[in-house]
C-alpha cells in the first residue's frame, strides 16, 4: 500500500503502460488484426493503436518531467528552506535600514 500512496506512483504507471505498449506491439501484437475481424472492428482498432502510438511520447515525456520535478523538489528542500530563511532575514534588515535612514 506504500507504493500506492508514492507520490510518484502515477507518473510510473503512465511509463510502465507506456513501455508495456510497446513491448507487446514489438513482439507482434498487432498480429490481432490478421484474423478475421469486421471492417469497423478493424478500423475502430487500428484507430486506437495509431492514436496510442502518437500520444505515448508525449505521456512519456510529461513522466519524465513529474518524476524529476518531485525528484529534485524533494531533495532540495533541505538546501532551499535554509535559503529562504537566510533571504527574508536579509529583506528584514534592508527594510529597517531602509526606514531607519527616512
Amino acid at each position: 500500500m506504500r507504493v500506492v500512496r508514492s507520490e510518484y506512483f502515477p507518473a510510473g504507471v503512465v511509463l510502465g503502460g507506456v513501455l508495456l505498449f510497446w513491448t507487446v506491439g514489438l513482439l507482434g501484437g498487432l498480429s490481432w488484426l490478421s484474423g478475421g475481424q469486421s471492417p469497423l472492428t478493424v478500423l475502430s482498432w487500428m484507430i486506437f493503436i495509431y492514436a496510442a502510438v502518437v500520444l505515448s511520447p508525449v505521456a512519456v515525456a510529461f513522466s519524465v518531467m513529474d518524476i524529476s520535478r518531485r525528484y529534485r523538489g524533494t531533495h532540495d528542500a533541505g538546501i532551499t528552506a535554509p535559503l529562504l530563511k537566510n533571504l527574508a532575514e536579509l529583506r528584514r534588515i534592508a527594510l529597517a535600514r531602509l526606514q531607519r535612514e527616512d
